[in-house]
């Protein structure tokens, strides 16, 4: 048995599968998080969205004003 196949001490293989998967999910974080700041169709679909919804809400809200409603 060479030196090199031995662990530094018992819980050394432990510790390396700790660093290992950390790192690992802060890679795919990382990509993940870039891949959401870079995707300009992503962001202007959802820009569209939020345009859709402030009319609808104003619609509601002026059919609302229309029947005489008054909020409490």
């Amino acid at each position: 048995m060479t030196t090199t196949s031995l662990p530094l001490s018992p819980g050394s293989g432990r510790l390396a599968d700790w660093a290992v998967r950390g790192g690992l999910g802060l890679a795919g974080w990382g990509l993940r998080h870039a891949r959401r700041r870079t995707d300009r169709g992503r962001r202007l679909d959802r820009h569209e969205s939020r345009l859709v919804a402030a009319r609808a809400l104003a619609e509601r809200d002026e059919l609302h004003r229309s029947a005489g409603f008054m909020p409490l």
